[in-house]
């Protein structure tokens, strides 16, 4: 029996979101030096630009509970991060924008079609807890990173 469904979560994701992503790189945990240009889905990562001095940054986090008094059973709420990244070349803002767009989609079609992901214990999980855009521009071209997160409850 596993103290959290933390990894268990962290892994469907990752490993459903490749199969629904044929065409991005899905990365668990922090993702690439951001070097060529290219589609990034980072599971467990809250905000590749905010790295200090390579400072780990909270990948999930959850609060546990007793599930009743007996004290054999426990609730887990969680929440898992994401970062949806694109990077284009030719400055084109709203192209990065919506290629972003469609990552996080997908990811809550995930949830629609299972909202269990699988895993054993998950008794639900929720797209949305938080979503943030960031959009950059420059000499390099135009990028755009959306961060989110969804949440789970279950019971370990």
């Amino acid at each position: 029996m596993s103290t959290s469904l933390i990894p268990a979560v962290i892994d469907a994701l990752v490993t459903q979101a490749k199969a629904a992503l044929p065409n991005v790189t899905v990365i668990d945990g922090l993702g690439p030096d951001f070097s060529e240009p290219g589609d990034v889905l980072m599971v467990g990562a809250e905000n590749p630009l905010s790295l200090d001095g390579g400072r780990p940054e909270a990948a999930a986090s959850a609060q546990q509970s007793w599930a009743h008094a007996a004290g054999r059973a426990r609730d887990e709420r969680g929440t898992v991060s994401l970062v949806a990244t694109s990077w284009n070349g030719d400055g084109n803002q709203k192209q990065a924008r919506d290629a972003c767009a469609v990552m996080v989609a997908a990811i809550e079609n995930l949830l629609r079609a299972d909202p269990t992901l699988g895993v054993s214990g998950v008794i639900v999980a929720e797209f949305g807890t938080d979503i943030n855009l960031q959009q950059m521009q420059g000499d390099m071209g135009a990028a755009a990173l959306i961060s989110f997160s969804i949440s789970y409850h279950g019971r370990i």
